[in-house]
C-alpha cells in the first residue's frame, strides 16, 4: 500500500534540457549548448528570484521600500515547512488541511506573528467541521500483458471510499475527453474510462468541470472513472470522482497509458483504498488588531488551509498578510488613518470559510469599510513550449475584483499601475474563494490566480516569485494610505437601480 515516504512526481524535465531539445522545430538531434549558458537559471534549471523583471520605485512611493520581496518569501517557506512536516509524518492526503495537525500548526504560526507585532485582541473562533475525509493507506497498479508496473504521479481522488481489501480491479478504455460524441459506438459498461482533463488554466476551470465528464461517464455505465490532469508535464493531483472509484495521473503518464491501449494492449488498473470519515471536529480561524487614528476598520484576510505544500494556495496570501502586518507594525498609531484588522481564516477547501463574516454582516463587519482578500497573490508567469510549462522572468497577471465606488478604483489601478501588478482587461463579476460570500457585504479587493499547479502536489515555492510578493504587498499598502482621506460613505458602490422583477 501507499505511504507517505512516496516519491514526488517530476514536472517534466529541468529548463536547462527543456531548452537544449526546444530548438530546430522539433528535429530529433538536439541542438549543442549555447556557451552563454543559462543566465536565468540556478543549479536546479529555476528561474532565479534576482532575474524577474522588476519595477522601480518612484520617488514618493520610497515609503514602501521596506517591504521586500525576498523577506516575504522566507514567510512563505515557514508555511512551507509545515506542509513538508505534515508530509513527513506519515499523512497521505498532506498538508495543512481544516481538521489536521498541519492546520493547528498554521494556526500556531499566524497567532505567534500576530503577537510578535504587537497585535491587541489576539483571538481564534472554532468552528465545528463537517466529518473529513482521512486516507489511511491506497495502492494503484497497472498491467499489461503479465507486466504490473506503477506510474509516478498516479494518485486516488479526494474523498474516496473505502475498497475491500483485495481491491478492485478494471479494464480501461480511452475516451478522450469524455464528451458525448466521444462514446458513440464505445461500450463502456463495468470499465474503467480514462478522460484528459484539459485545464483552462487549472482545477478551477477545466474541462471535465465543463463537460460533466465524471458525470457522464458514471451514466454511461462506467464502473470507475481515470483523469489524466493536463496538457503538458506530469502533475500529480488528487480530484474527485463521484461516487464511484476512480483515480489520477499527470500528462506524460496519461499519455503512456494511452498509447498502450492505441496498440490494441489491454491495459486494467488495480486500486486499493482505505479511508474514513473522522467527526467532531473542529478547526479555527486567527484574529488580531492593529489600532489606528480611528475605530473604522480595513479587514486583511488570508486564508490558512491548503492542500500539500500549496505556496501559492494560500502560502503566497500568508506571507503577505504578514508582509503588511510588519510595515504597518513600524507605523506610529496616529500616523494610521483607520484599525487594520487581520483574520488569518480558517479556510474554505474543508471549512466554512467567511461565512460566518456574512451571515453576522450587521455585527462582525459594522466597523468595516474595507475588506482585502489575499490568497493565490503572486505566480510566475508561464508559456506552453509542446508538453512542457515553462517559466518566464516575469509575475503572472491575475484576475481581479474591486467593490466600491470609483474613487476606490481609480485609487486600486493607480498602485496596480504603479507597482507592476498584471490583471485581466475584464474585471470579475464577482470575488472567488475565501471571500466569495461577503464580497458584497462591505467595498472590496481582490486580486487572485488559478494556474495549472494549483491544488496540485506540485504547488511549491519555485513557482512564486518575491518580485511578486513585493509588488503586491507594495500596492495594498499604497491603496490603504490613499484611502485614509475618503470618507466611508465614499468608498461606497453606487446602488444600482432595481430590475424590471423587483430583484
Amino acid at each position: 500500500m501507499r505511504s507517505a515516504s512516496a516519491a514526488m512526481p517530476r514536472v517534466g524535465l529541468p529548463l536547462v534540457a527543456i531548452l537544449s531539445l526546444a530548438g530546430a522545430d522539433g528535429l530529433a538531434q538536439p541542438a549543442p549548448p549555447n556557451p552563454l549558458g543559462q543566465p536565468l537559471l540556478d543549479a536546479s534549471g529555476v528561474i532565479r528570484d534576482d532575474a524577474f523583471i522588476r519595477v522601480p520605485l518612484r520617488p514618493d512611493d520610497e515609503r514602501y521600500a521596506g517591504i521586500d520581496g525576498d523577506r516575504i518569501k522566507e514567510w512563505l517557506l515557514e508555511v512551507d515547512a509545515i506542509s513538508l512536516a505534515d508530509r513527513d509524518a506519515g499523512n497521505l492526503f498532506w498538508g495543512r488541511n481544516v481538521g489536521t495537525a498541519g492546520h493547528v500548526v498554521t494556526q500556531d504560526w499566524v497567532e505567534g506573528y500576530f503577537r510578535r507585532f504587537g497585535l491587541h485582541d489576539v483571538s481564534r473562533q472554532s468552528f465545528d467541521l463537517n466529518p473529513v475525509w482521512h486516507p489511511t493507506a491506497w495502492d494503484l497498479t497497472f498491467a499489461v500483458g503479465g507486466e504490473t508496473f506503477t506510474l509516478e504521479s498516479a494518485r486516488p481522488p479526494q474523498g474516496a471510499v473505502s475498497t475491500p481489501d483485495e481491491g478492485v480491479e478494471f479494464d480501461l478504455v480511452w475516451l478522450g475527453g469524455g464528451s458525448a460524441a466521444d462514446y458513440l459506438g464505445r461500450d463502456v459498461e463495468g470499465k474503467a474510462v480514462l478522460i484528459q482533463d484539459i485545464p483552462r488554466p487549472g482545477t478551477l476551470r477545466h474541462s471535465i468541470r465543463d463537460e460533466d465528464s465524471v458525470a457522464r461517464a458514471i451514466e454511461r455505465g462506467a464502473a470507475a472513472v481515470g483523469i489524466v490532469y493536463g496538457i503538458s508535464d506530469n502533475f500529480a493531483v488528487w480530484q474527485r470522482t463521484g461516487d464511484r472509484p476512480g483515480f489520477n495521473v499527470g500528462y506524460e503518464d496519461g499519455m503512456r497509458l494511452r498509447d498502450l491501449l492505441g496498440q490494441g494492449e489491454r491495459v486494467t488498473v488495480r486500486y486499493t483504498m482505505e479511508s474514513e470519515m473522522r467527526a467532531g471536529l473542529t478547526a479555527a480561524s486567527v484574529w488580531g488588531t492593529l489600532p489606528g487614528a480611528s475605530d473604522e476598520e480595513i479587514l486583511i484576510i488570508a486564508h490558512m488551509d491548503g492542500y500539500f505544500q500549496a505556496a501559492l494556495d494560500n502560502g503566497s496570501g500568508l506571507a503577505v498578510m504578514v508582509g503588511l502586518l510588519e510595515h504597518y507594525a513600524g507605523i506610529p498609531q496616529a500616523e494610521r488613518p483607520r484599525t487594520l484588522r487581520f483574520l488569518g481564516s480558517v479556510g474554505h477547501h474543508g471549512g466554512p470559510g467567511t461565512s460566518w463574516l456574512h451571515d453576522n454582516r450587521g455585527t462582525a463587519l459594522a466597523s468595516t469599510v474595507l475588506a482585502i482578500n489575499l490568497e493565490h497573490v503572486a505566480a510566475v508567469r508561464t508559456k506552453y513550449w509542446g508538453p512542457r510549462l515553462r517559466m518566464m522572468n516575469a509575475v503572472s497577471p491575475m484576475r481581479w475584483w474591486v467593490n466600491g465606488s470609483p474613487a476606490l478604483l481609480d485609487v486600486v489601478l493607480d498602485a496596480f499601475g504603479r507597482f507592476n501588478v498584471g490583471i485581466t482587461a475584464d474585471m470579475e463579476s464577482g470575488a472567488s474563494g475565501e471571500m466569495g460570500r461577503m464580497a458584497r457585504d462591505v467595498p472590496s479587493i481582490q486580486v487572485i490566480t488559478s494556474p495549472e499547479i494549483k491544488h496540485t502536489e506540485q504547488d511549491t515555492p519555485e513557482w512564486i516569485p518575491a518580485v511578486g510578493l513585493e509588488q503586491i504587498t507594495r500596492a495594498y499598502a499604497r491603496i490603504i494610505d490613499r484611502l485614509g482621506p475618503l470618507s466611508r460613505d465614499e468608498l461606497q458602490p453606487a446602488t444600482l437601480p432595481a430590475t424590471a422583477g423587483g430583484e
